[in-house]
């Protein structure tokens, strides 16, 4: 009576699982990218913070269900320190990404943010000692060689929002630095609740004092967003899982390309020299560095 569809996936990913996570990262890319027009069209209505608070409400009801199945595991956590640290972070990382991508060249925000790596590499070795070889080390100041170049801190192309961005990049990094520290003793569920939670307590306040009548565009367009956002999430994650990080790193080129060519064609946003140059730097190093992070992992003796 046919193939059951459910069975040919999973031999599909368990003969090509590269190819299967490959098919899936460009999925969340895909809905990565359509996520960045309708925060654009969102934030022409409602301010950044109402649409924090309302995306992370969507995200704690999405994940119900499985908060439910795991409520005995989340009321015995009891490191809160790490839980509000992590909502803290992913805070600033929210704020900082949705305001850079509203204000600032998506193909610019969207270079700027993979420098995200390249922060958790540094940061990583300065707080918990890991070691990093010079071949990273060299890996991440060329990705940061390339943060300068897009940044031009001191010329007449600065932009105030690119900088934005490069914080929300430096808060990414800070959260999967917690989230590291926090897995040795919760499960990922347990994580996103308490992080759901915090940051809805905090983003409250915020919202409430600039919040406005949103319009029922505004709110399906809110609404849709935040949906499409955690099925991004739930594509990348997955995709991760499928195939290794290394070897998918050179599908950044292709989230770099949707991003630029969704600002040329709907808001004209050119990539200049520096955005192509500083781009290029930030995705090989990012790219190697991610190689040379699967070596370490699979052999630690293989990186010297």
């Amino acid at each position: 009576m046919g193939y059951p569809i459910r069975q040919w996936v999973g031999d599909f990913v368990g003969q090509r699982p590269l190819l299967a996570a490959s098919v899936l990262l460009i999925l969340a890319y895909v809905t990565f990218t359509l996520t960045s027009i309708l925060i654009r069209i969102a934030a022409a209505e409602v301010p950044i913070v109402v649409v924090i608070y309302i995306r992370q409400l969507i995200s704690l009801l999405i994940l119900s269900p499985f908060f439910f199945h795991q409520r005995k595991a989340i009321r015995e956590s009891s490191h809160f320190r790490l839980h509000s640290l992590r909502g803290l972070t992913a805070i600033g990382g929210m704020y900082c990404g949705l305001t850079s991508v509203t204000y600032a060249p998506l193909a610019d925000v969207t270079a700027i943010q993979m420098s995200e790596v390249l922060f958790t590499t540094l940061l990583a070795a300065v707080f918990f000692q890991e070691t990093v070889d010079r071949h990273r080390w060299i890996a991440v100041l060329i990705g940061f060689a390339g943060v300068l170049i897009m940044l031009r801190p001191f010329s007449d192309g600065f932009n105030a929002f690119m900088l934005i961005a490069l914080a929300g990049a430096v808060f990414n990094a800070l959260s999967v630095l917690v989230l590291r520290v926090g897995s040795d003793h919760d499960s990922a569920v347990v994580v996103l609740f308490y992080q759901g939670i915090v940051v809805v307590v905090m983003m409250t306040l915020p919202a409430l004092m600039v919040w406005q009548t949103i319009s029922a565009t505004g709110l399906v367009v809110v609404v849709m967003m935040s949906l499409l956002l955690a099925g991004g999430q739930w594509l990348f994650t997955l995709a991760v899982r499928i195939g290794q990080a290394s070897a998918l790193a050179p599908l950044n080129y292709i989230r770099l390309v949707m991003m630029a060519l969704v600002g040329w064609l709907l808001y004209g946003e050119q990539p200049g020299t520096f955005t192509l140059i500083g781009g290029l730097l930030i995705v090989g190093s990012v790219t190697y560095t991610l190689q040379r992070n699967a070596k370490a992992t699979l052999r630690p003796d293989a990186a010297k």
